[in-house]
């Protein structure tokens, strides 16, 4: 019986690290595993198109925006694959695409792409985090 304890507390821990949610506030999508939304729906990200997003510490003009594909897979098989921009014009219309995934009674917040760009350093697409907050 001692052996069987620390066993089950494993398995739960396992199986929790699948869902990609830092709180209850706030879904994190990557590009290493899947992320549980609700309604069998998983999603991550399988490249980023572009990303033009001002670095930290320059000046610019416009914010910028990443442009990345999104996998969206039903009770683990693929069912599509969705190219959205993320800047401050779209917000509104990535909040309503996410709501149609995600099951929750909560409204999004916001929708936000980390890390943070830096200038002369590159980001690797295993880096990439699309943070969805809830409020």
């Amino acid at each position: 019986m001692k052996y069987f304890t620390p066993i089950i507390v494993l398995f739960i821990f396992i199986s929790c690290a699948s869902k990609q949610v830092v709180n209850e506030n706030e879904i994190l999508i990557n590009s290493n595993s899947l992320t549980n939304v609700g309604n069998d729906y998983e999603m991550k990200i399988s490249k980023i198109i572009s990303d033009s997003r001002c670095p930290e510490g320059v000046s610019c003009v416009w914010a910028g925006e990443v442009q990345l594909e999104l996998e969206i897979y039903k009770n683990q098989k693929l069912e599509r694959s969705e190219a959205l921009s993320i800047n401050y014009k779209t917000l509104e219309q990535n909040k309503q695409f996410f709501a149609d995934y995600i099951s929750t009674n909560k409204k999004i917040k916001d929708i936000l792409v980390q890390p943070t760009k830096k200038e002369g350093q590159n980001i690797e697409l295993k880096e990439y985090v699309l943070r969805v907050g809830l409020e």
